[in-house]
């Protein structure tokens, strides 16, 4: 009898599983039925908010459902990733991040309330982007050359912006590797920054191209690089700090979407799909090209290889770099 029970139980449970896994399906197919927030961790104008807005615009198109952006800045990414780690895994709350969050803070923080390798299901990248070493327009260097010389020459130590972990691991990285010393001054996010550059209150800052090209355009500061492996296209003419005489020298970030950990696995590969067809169509092709990025679709569990890998490399650039611990 009890043999009986015991089977009828173990019945019971397989069925009540085949059960779950048809009305998840039923459900995926069906998503979404209503609005889809895309959390992002910086502010309004940074690369990522233009990057989210635009990957919203095509989800709504491929979907039929509205993916509203919703900024929420401040430490480093951490406020924003907290409150994504914390949402219902339900499809309807998704995190548009980037490499700060999910790779450079692990490295950085001793701590952090939250886990990027638990508390998130990954669902895609999106883009690939390097930095670019830009100056206030009156500093007096006219190249990167000089920037050094006058880095290592002035009296008191040149200040550079950081307005993520990214721009932050640049600036240290120059300091270690040619031997100057520079002030950091952290920021909330990208456009004030760069609104302090301009305005000749930090002298060195590291936007990313999506950020700053119109400014560049109008000639409203100085570059002299690019932090990552090869040339930014819209930028031919600048080269990169490695070509520059400093060599293994590649800090570069990434944009990529995760939902929160327990995402019903169809919802995710609904996402995942609908995600790549809109970063192959040629208004997309044609912003990351303008944007000075370079396309990243991938798989989840590519992009999930991808992440682990980077963090790797993330332990050894604040090793290299000398970044203290927070």
């Amino acid at each position: 009898m009890g043999t009986y029970r015991m089977k009828a139980v173990l019945l019971a449970a397989l069925f009540c599983g085949f059960g779950w896994i048809a009305q998840t399906k039923a459900e995926a197919e069906t998503y979404p039925q209503r609005p889809v927030t895309l959390v992002v961790p910086f502010p309004a104008g940074s690369a990522t908010d233009a990057v989210a807005r635009k990957v919203a615009e095509g989800l709504q198109a491929e979907l039929g459902q509205g993916f509203v952006v919703e900024n929420k800045a401040g430490a480093d990414g951490i406020v924003a990733a907290r409150a994504v780690a914390s949402a219902q895994p339900d499809g309807y709350t998704l995190f548009i991040t980037t490499n700060t969050t999910h790779t450079a803070n692990p490295s950085i923080y001793r701590e952090l309330p939250y886990n990027p390798k638990t508390d998130f299901s990954p669902i895609g990248g999106i883009i690939k982007i390097s930095y670019i070493l830009a100056a206030r327009p009156d500093l007096p260097a006219d190249d990167f050359a000089d920037f050094i010389r006058l880095a290592k020459e002035s009296k008191q130590p040149l200040s550079y912006g950081s307005g993520n972990t990214g721009g932050r691991a640049s600036g240290e990285m120059l300091k270690s590797r040619l031997g100057f010393d520079m002030v950091n001054v952290p920021y909330r996010g990208t456009p004030q920054a760069l609104t302090d550059l301009i305005g000749g209150r930090i002298d060195i800052f590291f936007p990313d191209p999506a950020s700053a090209l119109g400014m560049i355009a109008e000639r409203k500061f100085k570059v002299f690089a690019v932090t990552g492996s090869k040339r930014v296209k819209t930028l031919p003419n600048v080269p990169t700090v490695a070509e520059l005489g400093v060599p293994d020298f590649d800090i570069s970030a990434w944009v990529a979407a995760f939902a929160p950990a327990g995402t019903p696995a169809p919802i995710v590969t609904r996402l995942n799909e609908a995600l790549n067809k809109v970063l192959h169509k040629p208004e997309m092709i044609a912003f990351i090209d303008q944007i000075g990025s370079d396309p990243f679709p991938t798989s989840p569990s590519e992009l999930a290889a991808f992440v682990e890998q980077d963090a790797k490399r993330w332990v050894e650039i604040v090793e290299v770099a000398k970044i203290e611990r927070k």
